[in-house]
């Protein structure tokens, strides 16, 4: 049994698509501190104008909260026009594509105030416009408690791992830990994932984009590439 774990951010890159295709279960970590001006309310597109191409950031406005707010409490902000902003940043960069992909359309046609919900259902509607059927659910729906490798250590036991896919950047604090998740025989595994090169609109290929770049421009096609 393979578990990944991941925080839900704002329309994440191809890589996280692929550790879930690549997990039996996977788990939003919501249950953590939130930080502000991160990828839980952020990510970036691409952008062609006369000057050139570039990335260009899409943010969904969150109310100022506590500094020990956690991932699931963030509500948004929706004095701010963020949705028109989005929608019209999809039709200048892609044309007509954003019309042509329907579970999007209906997630923007709803309002929205918690921006957990609306991330989880972002990432769970692609999942299934590329045919991942990985069972999702919520750290904050779990018993598990703890902080850093023993909270993912618990969430791991509670979900029945045998393995645990982490993503490279926490490799740092979990090699010093190892033996916790040896002594409760489950394997940790990192995911090395090599960034595929797809249709691109544009004459650069720029890599590392929100999944929405493979979507816009791949289409039915993106599946291929996760």
């Amino acid at each position: 049994m393979i578990v990944s774990i991941s925080q839900p951010t704002v329309f994440p890159w191809l890589g996280y698509f692929n550790m879930i295709k690549n997990s039996d279960v996977f788990v939003f970590l919501d249950n953590v501190k939130f930080e502000k001006h991160s990828w839980q309310m952020r990510n970036k597109i691409k952008e062609i104008t006369k000057s050139g191409e570039s990335e260009t950031w899409i943010r969904i406005p969150t109310r100022l909260e506590k500094s020990d707010t956690m991932i699931k409490d963030v509500i948004i902000d929706n004095s701010q026009n963020w949705k028109e902003k989005h929608i019209k940043a999809f039709r200048i960069n892609y044309g007509k594509s954003y019309g042509e992909l329907k579970f999007l359309n209906d997630i923007y046609d709803k309002s929205w105030q918690n921006l957990t919900d609306f991330n989880m259902m972002c990432i769970k509607g692609c999942c299934d416009f590329l045919n991942i059927k990985t069972k999702m659910i919520r750290a904050s729906d779990m018993s598990a408690n703890g902080k850093k490798s023993q909270l993912i250590l618990n969430i791991c036991k509670e979900a029945g791992a045998t393995k645990y896919l982490s993503a490279m950047g926490s490799k740092v604090y979990l090699e010093n830990d190892r033996k916790i998740f040896e002594d409760e025989n489950i394997e940790i595994i990192y995911h090395n994932y090599s960034h595929p090169i797809y249709r691109q609109r544009g004459k650069i290929f720029i890599p590392n984009l929100s999944i929405l770049d493979l979507l816009f421009n791949e289409q039915i096609h993106a599946k291929q590439f996760i």
